[in-house]
């Protein structure tokens, strides 16, 4: 018997809306059952949090439903909040990663039993600093298998989890920058 859809936030941190977010972990079914597990990589959260969804989160559970994962652990490259990219090249570096956002990282990459890369293409963030980030995210991530949804984007990025429409299943990252 098939699982009835849910959608439950098991963890977002912080709970409240503030400038960062780290994790948002959601439930996709009513089983007790919390895998298979799914983390995505993103670029930099929007407005998702506890009790709101955003497109991106709707377009990434979508496909992970059809492909029956239980969970999804959502982390980002940066974990300052804009709704626009560009923006993050007016703050400090270390404060648009986030000061506990490697933590939450690698905690999210180790309980997965998937890990997708979803940034897409920096869209207006420098692309010294975004390719700075990807490199250390990658070197923080050696040893894991990195997988991606569909084709790469025309400047090599991974695709964006707002463009994961019914692509095929997951290939495995490659790379270089």
């Amino acid at each position: 018997m098939k699982n009835s859809l849910v959608r439950e936030v098991v963890r977002c941190v912080p709970e409240t809306y503030e400038t960062h977010r780290y994790l948002l972990e959601v439930k996709l079914t009513d089983s007790s059952a919390m895998t298979p597990r799914l983390a995505v990589i993103l670029k930099n959260p929007s407005t998702a949090s506890a009790i709101k969804s955003d497109p991106t989160i709707g377009k990434v559970e979508a496909w992970a439903r059809r492909r029956n994962f239980a969970s999804l652990l959502y982390i980002n490259l940066f974990a300052v909040r804009s709704t626009q990219p560009a923006p993050l090249n007016d703050w400090d570096y270390a404060y648009t990663v986030g000061p506990e956002n490697d933590y939450y990282i690698r905690e999210a990459v180790s309980q997965a039993d998937t890990v997708v890369v979803a940034w897409g293409n920096s869209n207006g963030i420098d692309p010294k600093r975004y390719d700075r980030r990807i490199r250390e995210v990658l070197a923080m991530l050696q040893g894991y298998r990195l997988q991606v949804v569909g084709e790469p984007t025309r400047l090599g990025y991974p695709r964006h989890g707002l463009l994961w429409n019914n692509e095929p299943e997951l290939s495995d990252f490659r790379f270089n920058i």
